[in-house]
């Protein structure tokens, strides 16, 4: 680095001292020059207000002078409302306050009825003329209030841009007669805005409340009513009343310190702006004056600097001179000339005092290379004892850093092990103890944790040196045993080397005991987990924040949620996703969430449209006093409600269709059992009938329920053998009960050509008599069943068709389920048990045909039923 000479030194430190003052006035000549800104913006703003009230005044005392000539001449009597009564008052008006072009009276219809002058400027004639045309007719005639327009061409400025006044006139009974107006004179106007002293490059500019040109230097602005709504300090007057910035002036193309403000009772917009390089001309003078006279003053500071410092600089250099003598000679003579010409007594008294110090300085550095030498030797001592602990902590460190997952607690155990070696310089071995009770240690008990060769070589080692062994232990319980070789060489194992083993002992059975925990952690979370993933019943956790933070396989595929956008939802948003599936149960859900509720029941519908019922109880997650979270499980019921349903149908089916026949027989058999009365035979013989009816129903419907059982356990067996449908539906009709009666009439049309069918015969006959006996139960009219076959490559299809009352659409889907009747009430009057469909489907399922139906409700049903043809070369082998 290089060094300045001192001279450099003292004159920067002068032209520093000099320009501290000199900045400090700058500054405050900076910030004055920056308040005359201020100020001049302030004079502007207080203009621009000043301007904006004088405008105001103008207009508010022309508009109260308006007002009250309307007032005068709606109190005055209509016979002083003609044009003779009213001109003197408009004359006196004009003449008492200047800046009007003229005044009219006009009526409701806008005919001009008095006006002085009473021409226009341009001379036509103003009386029994229409204003009807002006904007401001329909804002008069709608607000019946005073006016003030904004700029436009009118008849009473003779086509040039004006502004009128107009207030209301209201007849004797308040309504709206007419009303008074005023045109003012802009160039009275345009005399007040410029009496003002702007300054110079200032000008001033009003605007009417639709931003047109009221008022601007450049008249023909005026003229042509310029709409200036596009300029920029009209854009941010629309956005603030009042205000002032620096804007772009796209009249006159330059950059303009503009302050405008707004005259609220007007709408119009007053500004005065002045150009930029106006405002920063006097500035940039102030500045440039500032900046020469500190210029100035910097020079003059450093020359004068420079002379002061170099008579210091001569005296400095006779000290060096002095210093380096000392430098050079021996600290116990002292120099010849201790005394300097020219030199400052003060700097002759450092010379003396700068020797005396140099022959202490040289004392204390032979005291401190003695002491230093000394240093050094305790350094080493204590540093190779820190070299010691540290490499004790380093094996120690090594147990008890946390385990990788790659890496197994044997390995780290036995890594600790080599770096004991090195550090005790022996043979260190770890084997477990077999002698104790290691129950409580589960799997180490069963392994050993590290063996160090085998266990005879090991033995035989131990027994030939003496060894020193530390024991390992959790507790009471031994796991291993720690042996150190104690060699001929070495010697014994000294007393910092004992301490040094049991604390690496005691590291030992922590991290033994930290596995053991592992483990356990471990297989008890695998064993949880799997008895969670492998329950049929789904399982939700929500946390204390309401967040999902489990759920097994059984949630996701029970509601169709993935379980990563189940750990995500909170405990409101699953079931609101859930209650999608189930709308009718938000509320119930809701209740759960509050905890109002325990468990509740629901139903399920997919969107397949396939119902389930389920079961959802809440339970809390706690340990003895800690509440970790809530627990919902989920359960499917549908098999339950089904086996409910069934039951009930069973018992209703029971209690209607077993009561009727058994009161029969009950009431026929107490009959016969009378011995206070002697039958006649024949009245017997139709007892003893009815009661064979009746059982025989009864014998009926269990033969159903076989049947219905049977289907529903895959046990029904048919007996299938090659035969003809003509015969099957002969046989069919012949065990109608009433086949014989002339009411009921069946026409089949069967042709010999079909094909044999594959098919028992019995329960093929048991369909058609069950479809034949349905369109005898199920009919209003006389029943006329008719029997078509017709046949494909596989099947014989036979179509059954009667004039029945037919099916709703809405139970077509549902005619073949359990104990499920389409017209109940009919069904009771006829004893049907719902049964007859269903078991003919499963007969029909049996042989691996089908059953279908195609019905028209109030003309009758069609039902199909579809047999597999005869096949020799298949059904055969079979």
């Amino acid at each position: 680095m290089k060094h300045l000479p001192l001279r450099v030194h003292l004159t920067r430190a002068f032209t520093i001292i000099a320009l501290i003052p000199i900045l400090i006035l700058g500054s405050i000549q900076i910030v004055q020059i920056n308040q005359i800104k201020d100020d001049y913006k302030r004079t502007q703003m207080h203009t621009t207000q000043r301007l904006a009230d004088a405008v105001e005044a103008y207009i508010y005392y022309r508009q109260n002078a308006i007002e009250t000539l309307g007032a005068t001449i709606s109190a005055s009597r209509t016979s002083f409302r003609d044009r003779a009564g009213i001109t003197p008052k408009i004359q006196s008006l004009q003449a008492s306050l200047p800046g009007l072009i003229n005044v009219v009276t006009a009526d409701r219809t806008g005919i001009v009825t008095a006006s002085y002058p009473e021409t226009n400027p341009v001379g036509v004639p103003l009386v029994d003329a229409s204003l009807s045309q002006n904007g401001y007719y329909d804002e008069m005639l709608k607000s019946q209030s005073t006016i003030i327009t904004t700029l436009f061409r009118g008849l009473q400025s003779g086509g040039q841009p004006d502004i009128v006044i107009a207030a209301p006139i209201f007849n004797e009974d308040r309504q709206y007669d007419g009303f008074v107006a005023a045109t003012l004179d802009l160039k009275q106007l345009e005399l007040l805005v410029t009496k003002y002293d702007y300054g110079k490059n200032t000008y001033p500019v009003v605007l009417d409340r639709l931003n047109q040109v009221i008022y601007h230097p450049d008249r023909q602005l005026t003229a042509t009513m310029k709409d200036l709504s596009s300029e920029a300090v009209v854009q941010a007057a629309g956005e603030h009343p009042e205000g002032l910035g620096r804007y772009m002036s796209s009249l006159k193309q330059q950059e303009e310190l503009v302050t405008y403000t707004t005259i609220s009772g007007l709408g119009w917009k007053v500004w005065v702006g002045r150009s930029y390089q106006t405002v920063n001309e006097t500035l940039f003078n102030s500045l440039l004056l500032t900046f020469t006279l500190l210029l100035l003053a910097i020079g003059l500071t450093i020359a004068l600097g420079f002379f002061l410092a170099k008579g210091l600089n001569n005296t400095i250099h006779l000290l060096v001179g002095y210093t380096q003598k000392l430098a050079d000679g021996s600290y116990k003579e002292r120099p010849e000339s201790t005394s300097m010409r020219g030199v400052p007594y003060e700097l002759n008294v450092l010379a003396s005092r700068f020797f005396q110090m140099a022959q202490q300085v040289n004392e204390n550095q032979q005291a401190l290379l003695r002491l230093n030498a000394e240093l050094e030797n305790r350094v080493e001592e204590r540093t190779h004892s820190l070299s010691r602990k540290n490499k004790e902590l380093e094996i120690v460190n090594t147990l008890i850093t946390p385990i990788s997952p790659t890496q197994e607690t044997p390995e780290l155990i036995e890594g600790s092990m080599g770096q004991l070696r090195m550090l005790l310089n022996t043979d260190v071995r770890l084997h477990p103890s077999y002698g104790e009770d290691t129950r409580p240690l589960g799997l180490f008990s069963r392994k050993r944790t590290i063996v160090d060769g085998d266990e005879h070589s090991l033995s035989h080692e131990i027994n030939a040196m003496p060894t020193y062994i530390v024991p390992v232990r959790s507790g009471a319980i031994e796991l291993a045993q720690l042996t150190v070789a104690q060699g001929i060489e070495d010697g014994a194992v000294t007393e910092q080397d004992r301490h040094f083993l049991h604390t690496f002992a005691n590291s030992v059975a922590i991290m033994l005991q930290n596995d053991l925990l592992l483990k356990s952690v471990q297989h008890e979370h695998a064993t949880l987990q799997a008895v969670l993933e492998s329950m049929t019943d789904a399982i939700v956790l929500i946390d204390m924040q309401k967040q999902v933070v489990y759920g097994n396989r059984q949630m996701s595929e029970m509601f169709g949620i993935p379980t990563p956008d189940l750990l995500l939802m909170s405990e409101e948003v699953m079931f609101e996703t859930i209650s999608f599936q189930s709308p009718d149960s938000r509320e119930d859900f809701s209740s759960l969430i509050a905890q109002q509720a325990a468990a509740i029941k629901f139903k399920l519908t997919a969107s397949s449209g396939k119902e389930r019922f389920m079961i959802v109880s809440s339970f809390h997650v706690l340990n003895q006093d800690h509440v970790y979270g809530r627990g919902y499980v989920w359960r499917d019921i549908t098999k339950e409600h089904e086996v409910d349903s069934l039951k009930n149908d069973l018992i209703s089916l029971a209690s209607h269709e077993f009561k009727t026949p058994i009161t029969g027989i009950k009431g026929s058999v107490e009959t016969l059992l009378r011995t206070d009365a002697d039958w006649e035979e024949s009245f017997k013989q139709e007892l003893l009938e009815g009661i064979h009816e009746d059982i025989g129903r009864i014998q009926q419907l269990i033969e159903d329920w076989l049947d219905i059982s049977k289907i529903e356990a895959g046990a029904m067996r048919v007996n299938r053998e090659p035969t003809r449908i003509p015969s099957i539906v002969r046989n069919a009709i012949k065990r109608l009960p009433n086949a014989d009666e002339h009411w009921l009439e069946i026409d089949t049309s069967l042709a010999d050509s079909l094909p044999l069918v594959y098919a028992d015969k019995t329960r093929l006959e048991q369909v058609f008599v069950n479809l034949f006996t349905n369109a005898i139960r199920y009919n209003d009219r006389q029943p006329l069943v008719r029997v078509t076959a017709e046949r494909d490559d596989t099947y014989v299809h036979i179509r059954v068709t009667d004039n029945g009352t037919g099916i709703h659409p809405d139970h077509l889907e549902h005619i073949f389920d359990r104990f499920y009747r389409v017209d109940l009430s009919s069904s009771r009057r006829t004893s049907g048990t719902g049964l007859g469909l269903a078991i003919c489907k499963g007969i029909m399922d049996s042989h691996g045909g089908q059953l279908r139906v195609e019905s028209i409700e109030g003309e009758g049903s069609t039902f199909i039923v579809s047999i597999p043809q005869y096949n020799p070369k298949e059904d055969d082998v079979l």
